[in-house]
């Protein structure tokens, strides 16, 4: 796909920057993103950051390039490359990590692809609005990478329209702020492995049914949780896919999560990188060799996976016949008899009884490279986490004091290189570990030898 900007693209630039100058001011100003942020992060008044998300809605400026096969939700139309542009335009006016962004970015596209018509009515005009926000229920305790060992149950009430649902899931990103969890859960008794599982849409207002704890992290934020599920209700209509067919959704989903989405946060690392190469000159670490050389190559890794993430998406958007990578996407087939490699949704956070492999529909271009995924998440994961470390070595020793006196009121103060470093150590393991992106391409592009997951 060609991704030279055309006049229309520069059209729609214009309008997205104009429009981020006029209303990212005021009070919205004061939550202007940070080295080390994140989408999923907890810092910042988060009622401003909740009236940000309806103040983008009002725009039309969530759920860009959503499928209209069934109408608008209240979005824009754009082209793949006009979502391009708004996402480099949204990262250079510094604007605020999306609290949105799983319902937008992950549920969205899931209930376009597997919901039903009243699904779709019911939950994609509000998320279109910015007026509920979403959580993402798959990781557990013993079964976070290795999805399919997951033990959170729902069982369908006797002769009413609703699933009860027990269990716990971890590391649900902003759970303490969500409306709404979409939970993967085991639906049929005796089940095992990807078989059996459902896809549930859950509301998070229930006391007693419902409990989050969240989990603080090295950085003094908390917007990892636990959840508890004890009884809690889902209705039977918002069960997406059907009884059993949970793993073939979940596994949609995870299929859209590296996205366009993957520029915005790469157009994010540019920024750090450029703050981190600023305070090199500034005291001088740049006339260091080997740190100057790191820094070159912190710059040409980045380019390269820019280029990347454009040729994934041109692919994803213009699919060709390729035998070899087609007979791999076929792998992942649900049914397949063999064990599938564990995956994991994204802890920033992501992801029908027979579950058989259907044939690409109006809203599924067909086999994709079943590589491109983890390929990005080894990447980007890698990059991210050594560009933290290359900022604590710029600082040298003052990389050790905190911006402030710490004081009994605020005694866990940290400086934004600071928060870059703590946090980029977890980019390895969260989205699925190195070690689980490297299995899936070994047994399912390199056609190498299972491992035993005995």
């Amino acid at each position: 796909m060609d991704f030279a900007f055309g006049p229309e693209d520069e059209r729609f630039r214009t309008e997205a920057r104009d429009w981020l100058a006029e209303h990212f001011a005021g009070p919205f100003a004061a939550l202007k993103q940070e080295p080390g942020g994140h989408p999923g992060e907890a810092r910042g008044d988060m009622t401003a950051r909740r009236a940000w998300e309806r103040e983008l809605g009002t725009g039309g400026w969530i759920g860009l390039g959503w499928d209209r096969t069934d109408g608008a939700y209240g979005n824009r139309a754009a082209t793949l490359t006009q979502q391009v542009v708004w996402a480099e335009e949204y990262a250079r006016a510094g604007a605020p990590g999306r609290l949105g962004h799983i319902g937008e970015n992950l549920l969205a596209p899931t209930l376009l692809a597997h919901g039903d018509s009243a699904q779709r009515a019911r939950f994609l005009p509000p998320i279109a609005r910015g007026e509920e926000l979403w959580c993402q229920g798959y990781s557990e305790p013993d079964a976070g990478s290795d999805l399919a060992g997951l033990r959170t149950r729902a069982v369908r009430d006797s002769g009413e329209r609703t699933y009860r649902i027990t269990g716990q899931k971890i590391w649900t990103s902003l759970a303490h702020e969500a409306d709404w969890c979409f939970v993967l859960a085991r639906t049929e008794e005796g089940s095992q492995r990807h078989h059996g599982l459902s896809f549930l849409l859950v509301p998070m207002d229930q006391p007693g049914r419902i409990e989050v704890r969240p989990i603080r992290q090295l950085t003094g934020t908390s917007e990892f949780n636990e959840v508890f599920f004890d009884g809690a209700v889902a209705r039977a209509e918002h069960l997406v896919g059907g009884a059993g067919h949970g793993w073939r959704v979940a596994m949609s989903l995870l299929a859209v999560e590296r996205g366009v989405s993957t520029l915005v946060q790469q157009i994010g690392f540019a920024q750090e990188l450029s703050r981190v190469v600023r305070l090199a000159l500034e005291t001088g670490a740049a006339e260091e060799p080997v740190l100057r050389d790191r820094l070159i190559r912190q710059w040409a890794e980045l380019k390269a996976m820019r280029w990347n993430a454009l040729r994934t998406l041109g692919a994803a958007q213009n699919p060709t016949p390729n035998p070899a990578r087609d007979s791999a996407a076929r792998d992942l087939a649900p049914n397949d008899a063999r064990d599938p490699a564990p995956r994991k949704g994204a802890a920033h956070d992501l992801p029908p009884g027979s579950a058989a492999p259907q044939a690409p529909g109006p809203r599924d271009p067909g086999p994709q490279d079943p590589g491109a995924p983890s390929i990005a998440k080894l990447l980007w994961g890698g990059w991210h986490q050594r560009l933290g470390e290359l900022a604590v070595q710029v600082r040298g020793a003052a990389a050790a004091l905190g911006p402030a006196r710490w004081t009994a009121g605020r005694p866990y103060e940290l400086d934004a290189f600071q928060r870059l470093f703590l946090f980029s150590r977890a980019d390895t393991i969260y989205g699925g570990s190195d070690e689980i992106q490297r299995t899936i391409i070994a047994e399912r592009v390199l056609h190498l030898p299972k491992e035993s997951r005995r």
